[in-house]
Formats: structure tokens, sequence, C-alpha cells
């Protein structure tokens, strides 16, 4: 199960357990907030807040793990780049060898 699968899964529990936990009061879900649709559109409201939390914490998870570029790599950008002659290349490709 990917990240996205188990993030819908999460949200659709969250959903779910918002409609069983809100038993809708004496007058039931409509009153008070768009009459016979309140329950769907604050439904919809939780679940778009839930769905940014996680989104916002999968984003800071998904940066924090992105591994840094070795020094190798950026000296074949480098040359990829012609930004350093061969010679050079080579000179510092030994240089990181050791």
């Amino acid at each position: 199960m990917n990240n996205k699968d188990s993030t819908l899964w999460i949200l659709i529990a969250l959903l779910v357990a918002l409609v069983l936990l809100s038993g809708g009061g004496m007058m039931g879900f409509g009153m008070g907030f768009g009459m016979g649709f309140g329950a769907i559109i604050m439904l919809l409201f939780w679940g778009a807040i839930i769905w940014l939390v996680i989104s916002l914490v999968n984003a800071i998870t998904k940066k924090s793990e992105e591994t840094p570029e070795s020094a190798l790599t950026i000296l074949k950008k480098r040359y990829a780049r012609s930004e350093i002659t061969r010679e050079q290349y080579l000179e510092m490709e030994k240089e990181l060898a050791r």
C-alpha cells in the first residue's frame, strides 16, 4: 500500500468516525447550517481540513527524507555543463576516490 492509498484510507476512516460520533443533536444534522444539506457540507468541510493537515504532514516529511547529491554527482553535472575541463574532471574524480 503506497502513501496515497494510506492517506485516503485514513481520511475515509476519520470521516466515518465523524459521522458516527456527531449524533446530530435534537434537531438532526440539517438544522442551523444549510438546512437539509448541513451534514454533507460539514462533512466536506471537515474532510477538507483533515486532508489539508495530512497533505502538509506528508509534504514536510517527504522534504526531510530527500538525500543531498553526492560530490561525484555534482562533479559529473559540472563536467556535463562544461564548467570544468576533462583534465579538471579526472583530477577531481581521483581526489574524490581517495
